[in-house]
């Protein structure tokens, strides 16, 4: 759905003029990254917006001291016990054992040289992977082991912007639409939007406050919250792009769909095309763009973007990322108390962005 500024289902209940179609002309010309976002589901019910993430139980552990090649060493030193069963069948480089015994003091026993396997040494911090589980026929269930949820937050920011014409502005109005007032409202919603995507990109969040009529509150923005996928430094290329979709896939994502660069690594992108371009004799048109990047890791749209710096690269999926006002604080247009010759209102909403398992989206930054 397109980014109008509301909740998929919110009943808007703002005390002003919602200007949600104003929003939603707007912002496909004004932010990019907020069209390709669209609008959020569920609208936060409080300032301090919270969300619960639920994650899979691990399938890889490094063994914590080195294991000889000797099939007598039967028990291994593991970062995580908690992370194996009885019956799972592991491998460490090309030896697969199967597990026999877990202690809790991150110490498993195994069957060394399983399944025709030849034993091998194995170094300190060696990963391991844990390939299934072989159940015994007529055993009972195992214990239930659902991952804790872990509760989440980001906090909702004011964005609000004044509107003031005097009496003789808005009688004067044959340069304009001849209507003053209508045209600062447009004027001033596409800053306040802009704005809000910068914010989502770049915003920062002080931990130490949720705001009050003394305190300002402000939302982290996606860059500083992506912590997992993210690499640094040297040139653009399709190597670097390809190594953060994999780092991705490698933490369990397989839905990054967006791309967003700006101008300078876009036109980065675009040039990987440039060996591709032919062009005929009776062509009047040189056409040399990237929209969509298609890779083993699937298909992402390539967004540009004006607001992030020019040595940042993010690759997302959308579908973990929400863009929802505090409910009934979506954009609105509220008229203010005349006092004098002139008419003044505010365009004011309140916003915050939901990140879901950031280690699902990537970040380059440093690049040349």
């Amino acid at each position: 759905m397109p980014f109008n500024g509301l909740a998929t289902y919110d009943n808007f209940e703002g005390i002003g003029e919602d200007i949600s179609d104003l929003v939603a002309f707007l912002a496909p010309f004004e932010t990019p990254l907020l069209d390709a976002l669209g609008s959020g589901d569920q609208p936060a019910t409080n300032v301090k917006h919270e969300w619960l993430e639920d994650t899979l139980n691990p399938t890889t552990d490094v063994v914590s001291t080195a294991v000889a090649s000797a099939t007598g060493q039967s028990g291994l030193n593991v970062a995580h016990s908690d992370y194996f069963r009885l019956g799972d069948l592991i491998q460490i480089d090309k030896e697969a054992m199967l597990v026999n015994s877990v202690f809790e003091a991150n110490t498993i026993g195994v069957t060394r040289a399983y399944g025709a396997t030849a034993a091998a040494a194995h170094s300190a911090g060696a990963e391991m992977t844990i390939i299934g589980n072989a159940a015994l026929e007529g055993a009972d269930t195992d214990e239930d082991r659902s991952t804790k949820q872990v509760r989440k937050h980001n906090y909702c920011q004011i964005m609000k912007v004044g509107v003031k014409i005097s009496g003789t502005a808005q009688a004067v109005g044959w340069l304009t639409t001849g209507d003053k007032l209508a045209d600062s409202k447009v004027m001033r919603l596409r800053e306040v939007l802009r704005d809000l995507e910068k914010t989502i990109l770049l915003g920062r969040t002080d931990v130490a406050t949720i705001g009050s009529d003394a305190a300002r509150r402000s939302m982290a923005g996606i860059v500083c919250s992506l912590a997992t996928n993210v690499v640094s430094g040297g040139t653009l290329t399709e190597s670097a792009l390809g190594n953060l979709l994999q780092s991705c896939y490698n933490q369990g994502s397989h839905d990054i769909d967006l791309i967003v660069a700006p101008p300078k690594q876009k036109r980065i992108i675009s040039s990987w095309n440039g060996s591709r371009v032919h062009v005929t004799n009776d062509a009047n048109a040189y056409r040399n763009v990237v929209e969509v990047y298609e890779s083993d890791f699937g298909s992402q749209r390539v967004i540009m973007n004006r607001w992030l710096p020019d040595d940042v690269v993010l690759a997302l999926d959308s579908s973990r990322i929400k863009v929802v006002p505090l409910r009934g604080r979506s954009f609105q247009y509220e008229e203010l108390a005349k006092g004098g010759d002139y008419v003044r209102g505010q365009i004011v909403g309140e916003y915050t962005t939901e990140l879901r398992n950031e280690n699902a989206h990537g970040h380059l930054h440093d690049l040349a």
